[in-house]
């Protein structure tokens, strides 16, 4: 019987090495075509990541060899770690699966060691755009200046502290002395903006992106007052607001900041799981997509920025973030306390 036995695992794995190769001999337009890929994205159906994610996987299969269909599935938690962890430790790596996640996370991992991943392990595919961040408040609360953050209390709100909000929070924080309160535990960007409009709070830190798609009428009509932006530069948008790097004088504080921002480059960033099976195809439908004249047409219309960075490119500033010098490191975790 055991020996039995020994013949049908033999013959077991033997079935799988057959078919494992038989995978592999296949040219990528035989293995995507008739099937389902998904495009992931660590968030619900609501708020920036969903929207962007969903406007690439609408274009994407026409670039990938096969047409397969690509669907978007949304896995959100803990402000989409949950998301980046499945891809580190459960996610099939043929590539029929890569998303978007919360680039606030890449700071993060080095901060936390007990968040568990490294990101310079998983495959970049790119991203689709830089983004930057800002601080606003609902304009009835009276904050119209930095300045101001520390002469008034306020609240602000976020989804967890594993968000890219929760690190730009903290600094404004920071500059406010004992005014600023936060409040977490919001599913999405989405709920939080409802709970600014309904004054349960008085503002947020978010990417200006968002802001401008998902509520394109807040910064025309001045429903809301900008009072800092995360960002080298003045964004053309916003060109009296200052930077944080103006507000903040001290040149070590400023290499902390610059080290929590630095994944701000890739706004959007999409990846699939480490050692991903046909890298170079996806990667090529990613970067054919974001140049597709009905996909930036369709962006345009949505109010979305579309300034991709490539894997590679993206691959290099996950490394530098994983390399940033200990004492920056330990600054910036000060920030966070």
């Amino acid at each position: 019987m055991r020996g039995t036995m020994m013949k049908s695992m033999t013959a077991g794995i033997a079935i799988c090495a057959l078919w494992s190769g038989l995978a592999a001999a296949q040219s990528p337009a035989e293995f995507y075509k008739g099937k389902t890929v998904q495009f992931m994205v660590g968030y619900g159906p609501s708020g920036g990541f969903d929207a962007y994610t969903r406007a690439a996987a609408r274009f994407m299969g026409k670039h990938i060899p096969g047409n397969p269909n690509v669907i978007v599935q949304n896995m959100p938690g803990a402000s989409s770690l949950q998301f980046v962890r499945y891809l580190a430790t459960r996610a099939p790596t043929d590539g029929t699966q890569w998303g978007m996640f919360n680039r606030g996370l890449m700071p993060t991992s080095v901060l936390d060691p007990k968040t568990g991943v490294d990101f310079t392990k998983f495959t970049w595919i790119g991203s689709m755009n830089s983004e930057m961040a800002t601080c606003y408040f609902w304009s009835a609360k009276g904050i119209n200046t930095i300045e101001d953050v520390a002469k008034k209390p306020f609240t602000v709100g976020d989804t967890s502290k594993n968000s890219g909000g929760y690190i730009y929070t903290s600094i404004l924080r920071s500059l406010s002395g004992d005014m600023g309160k936060m409040v977490l535990g919001y599913a999405n960007t989405g709920d939080i903006w409802l709970a600014i409009e309904r004054g349960e709070i008085d503002g947020n830190c978010t990417l200006i992106g968002s802001v401008q798609v998902q509520r394109p009428d807040w910064l025309p009509q001045k429903k809301i007052n900008v009072v800092v932006q995360f960002a080298e530069k003045r964004h053309p948008d916003l060109p009296d607001v200052p930077t944080i790097f103006e507000v903040v004088k001290d040149e070590n504080q400023k290499k902390a900041i610059n080290f929590l921002i630095a994944s701000e480059e890739i706004g959007r960033p999409v990846i699939g799981p480490p050692g991903m099976q046909r890298a170079d195809v996806i990667r090529k439908a990613f970067n054919d997509t974001m140049k597709d004249p009905e996909f930036l047409e369709f962006a345009k219309k949505a109010q979305m920025d579309i300034s991709p960075i490539s894997g590679e490119k993206a691959a290099e500033i996950a490394a530098a973030i994983n390399n940033t010098p200990t004492d920056a490191v330990e600054l910036a975790r000060k920030f966070m306390d």
